[in-house]
């Protein structure tokens, strides 16, 4: 059996990781901010439309569903990455063939 190494990440892929992992994080952040902000009284002190609050709430509105899209474009890019791949080695292994006959 034939050991096949993975192929490497891209500088893409790599990028849009970080990229959904930062989103994702930030917005849990936000989701316990307001959380934390609401069981200490802070929130209805301050209110809602006052202060950092309408970007705390905001922020996992957006960030969320945009980290999901950009989930499935890394999905995306990364079959695409492997079927080119595929095809380079399928390639490379039918010239293999037909030099040892």
């Amino acid at each position: 059996m034939t050991q096949q190494t993975p192929p490497a990440t891209s500088r893409l892929q790599r990028t849009l990781s970080y990229i959904i992992a930062a989103l994702v994080v930030v917005s849990l952040l936000c989701i316990a901010a307001i959380l934390i902000g609401t069981a200490v009284g802070g929130f209805a002190q301050q209110g809602s439309g006052q202060g950092v609050w309408p970007t705390v709430f905001l922020l996992p509105l957006i960030a969320l569903p945009a980290a999901f899209v950009l989930l499935i474009v890394l999905l995306f890019v990364a079959g695409s990455q492997r079927s080119k791949a595929a095809k380079a080695a399928k390639a490379a292994a039918a010239i293999d063939t037909k030099g040892k006959r």
